[in-house]
């Protein structure tokens, strides 16, 4: 009997003009999104591609210099992208695209496009994720909120009571058939649009495709989650609502509520809650932490004498030409060592805030489904937080390694040498320049992503659990009449 309801709800939808519009345009334009976000993804790609092979190029043949000269000189380290970054775009443009990785610093990600948008970016970028997120949910309320409701007006639901319908098979046979109608839509949409996408965005670096397929997988999963909390919520609406408009208004003001309303002030409610101090505020923390160092540049420090002093001591030489180290290759790395203590205290307390503000939001998510579907796919498409974490420490570990060989290479190269000499007059070449590896990084494992997202996916199962209970408690409760 749930079949044959299903197929009868399907024929009527399929039917009705309003639905076959609706669900035009939001294929339509989840065509758009997704050729959109491929194209840019593949071009981002390429340019990334090609940005990184001439900065090592550019790294490689430098020239002779001295290995500290070379520090500052620097590389560039370039945030990937995972393929369903075309999807989901998330935070990409607010997170930056690279990380300049140079002596004494550690920098943040730069160049981010969302710092040359125009205001119109403040209303989001049309993308997959928005058009699954915000618009197939308001189709869904398009077709049912008058499923129970409407039938009741037009007096057709008191016959099926009369037949002996049994009211529970009737929901589920009506949410059968809507579900049936959205697969319709949505499935040969995304089909197509994603081999449309894969063409396209092109071959992909195989650290990019970690876990691709379990992404993809739970991502799909977690969609089909998210339309069947929205198909219950609403047939239950349509249940308990005296009119159809009364339905219609209420499943649109849940719409609203949980997928305009609930993320905006979740967001605020975590920044009030886990305030992050300003960059200004950051930077002079670190000032003051760099102040307390060796100052490997200011011979006349109190701080370099003192190193100076105790290195003498350390070895017990009366100058620092008799030292089995380049004085200055040990001053210029305990400076290094001294500066990542200091950055670790600082840029990770702010990350801790962001993790913090993080967790608060996905605890708000059992106010809205939308937050936690909207966590959950950036994480599993690479275009969230976390992510550009991972690629700020991967950044920031191979910054370190690198100033380490360099600076290694000065305490054997320049041992004997005064520090002037070391300085300036100790030269390095391509040999030691190819010691220093290409900066690679990969992407969290599926693993990992739901690890830390564990809250989001409780979350939703919690809702799809929930409307499900709800929908099968009031279909056995249905009045005929109101």
């Amino acid at each position: 009997m749930i079949w044959t309801i299903a197929k009868k709800e399907l024929t009527e939808i399929r039917r009705d003009g309003r639905f076959l519009w609706t669900s035009l345009i939001i294929v339509a334009l989840l065509f758009i999104a997704l050729g959109v976000g491929a194209q840019r993804y593949a071009a981002d790609r390429d340019l990334r591609i090609e940005a990184s092979q001439e900065d090592r190029d550019s790294w490689l043949n430098q020239g002779d210099k001295g290995p500290h000269a070379a520090a500052h000189y620097g590389v560039y380290g370039f945030k990937p992208a995972t393929p369903l970054a075309l999807f989901d775009p998330g935070l990409n443009d607010y997170t930056g695209t690279l990380q300049y990785l140079e002596a004494h610093k550690e920098n943040q990600a730069a160049f981010k496009p969302a710092a040359d948008a125009t205001a119109l970016a403040r209303f989001g970028d049309l993308s997959g994720a928005m058009v699954l997120q915000l618009l197939v949910p308001l189709l869904i309320i398009l077709l049912c909120f008058g499923m129970i409701s409407g039938e009741r007006e037009d007096g057709t639901f008191r016959q099926l009571m009369s037949m002996g319908v049994p009211r529970t098979k009737l929901v589920w046979g009506k949410a059968l058939g809507v579900t049936g109608a959205i697969a319709i839509v949505l499935v040969p949409g995304i089909l197509i649009a994603g081999v449309l996408a894969a063409i396209l965005a092109g071959n992909n670096d195989p650290h990019e495709m970690i876990d691709f397929q379990g992404k993809l997988l739970v991502v799909a999963l977690a969609y089909v989650a998210y339309f069947a909390i929205f198909v219950c919520v609403a047939l239950a609406i349509s249940i308990r609502s005296r009119s159809s408009g009364a339905a219609l208004t209420t499943l649109v003001g849940f719409w609203i509520v949980t997928g305009l309303l609930v993320p905006r002030i979740g967001a605020d409610i975590s920044k009030a809650v886990y305030p992050t101090p300003s960059a200004f505020e950051v930077e002079a923390s670190i000032q003051k932490g760099r102040d307390a160092g060796i100052h490997a540049h200011e011979p006349n420090h109190p701080n370099h004498i003192a190193f100076k002093n105790k290195m003498l001591k350390k070895y017990n030489v009366t100058r620092i030409e008799d030292l089995p180290y380049s004085f200055q290759g040990l001053a210029l790395e305990a400076d290094e060592e001294h500066g990542f203590k200091v950055f670790d205290q600082n840029y990770g307390r702010v990350r801790e805030l962001y993790a913090e503000q993080d967790k608060v939001q996905q605890v708000l998510s059992v106010l809205s489904p939308a937050v936690a579907i909207e966590g959950l796919s950036e994480a599993l498409s690479g275009t969230d937080v976390d992510f550009a974490n991972d690629f700020s420490n991967a950044a920031e570990a191979y910054r370190r390694n690198m100033v380490r060989i360099l600076n290694a290479d000065i305490m054997q190269g320049g041992k004997g040498m005064t520090q002037y000499s070391a300085e300036w007059g100790y030269r390095a070449n391509k040999s030691l320049w190819s010691k220093v590896p290409p900066f690679d990084f990969d992407p969290p494992g599926l693993s990992t992503i739901l690890g830390r997202n564990l809250v989001s996916i409780l979350v939703l199962l919690a809702w799809l659990v929930g409307s499900i209970f709800w929908l099968t408690w009031s279909a056995r409760r249905i009045k005929i009449d109101m």
